[in-house]
């Protein structure tokens, strides 16, 4: 019984902050980050302010959540994927690709557009850091992969490929945001990049 009510209080607790998200997200695309605030974000979630409270301390931890929430959603089925690609540079490959096309949907462009014409809040960038991780772990166990099994010149320093890679992405995210390029010539040139500098070749 204590396991059942449990397992029903944890599942109100996660629909009431689905809640709160959905309703700041709602508050974010009508009136930006200036009408955001604890009393608006109550008052269209439906709920009093002392449960808004109970749940976040303040604005920047709901936005944070948000951002997290957001990362998960996209990095749980492009890992998944990722996973059962045994080759490592076709793993590399749908790695880049995947998230390429995640940076050019139109959830993340607006996500963009809500906070990066905002100084992002620490909290922000401390969920952001956090949450992809995960996509670290794999890249760094992909490069390592690839240089055991011959595919990647053997020299080539793991962690620093992995902020490499992470940063081509970046770099090639603002792009995608501003729609100048699309995913598929970013992928190419990243690829290109890569095979140039790490993929070992017949002697």
């Amino acid at each position: 019984m204590s396991s059942s009510w449990s397992d029903l209080v944890d599942r109100h607790r996660t629909e009431l902050r689905q809640r709160i998200l959905a309703a700041a997200l709602d508050l974010l695309r009508e009136r930006g980050m200036a009408g955001l605030t604890m009393s608006a974000l109550a008052e269209r979630a439906e709920i009093s302010r002392a449960t808004l409270y109970h749940h976040f301390p303040d604005i920047d931890a709901v936005l944070a959540a948000w951002v997290g929430a957001e990362i998960n959603r996209s990095l749980e089925v492009l890992m998944r994927e990722a996973a059962q690609i045994p080759a490592p540079l076709e793993r590399l490959q749908h790695l880049v690709d995947a998230h390429l096309t995640t940076f050019a949907s139109q959830n993340h462009r607006m996500s963009a557009d809500l906070f990066e014409t905002e100084a992002s809040p620490p909290s922000i960038r401390r969920e952001v850091a956090a949450r992809l991780a995960p996509l670290r772990r794999m890249l760094e166990a992909t490069i390592e992969e690839a240089k055991t099994s011959g595919a990647f010149d053997p020299d080539v320093d793991t962690p620093l490929a992995a902020d490499l890679i992470l940063g081509l992405l970046g770099a090639a995210r603002r792009g995608l945001v501003a729609g100048t390029i699309g995913p598929g010539k970013a992928k190419d040139a990243i690829m290109r990049l890569l095979e140039a500098g790490w993929v070992t070749r017949p002697r």
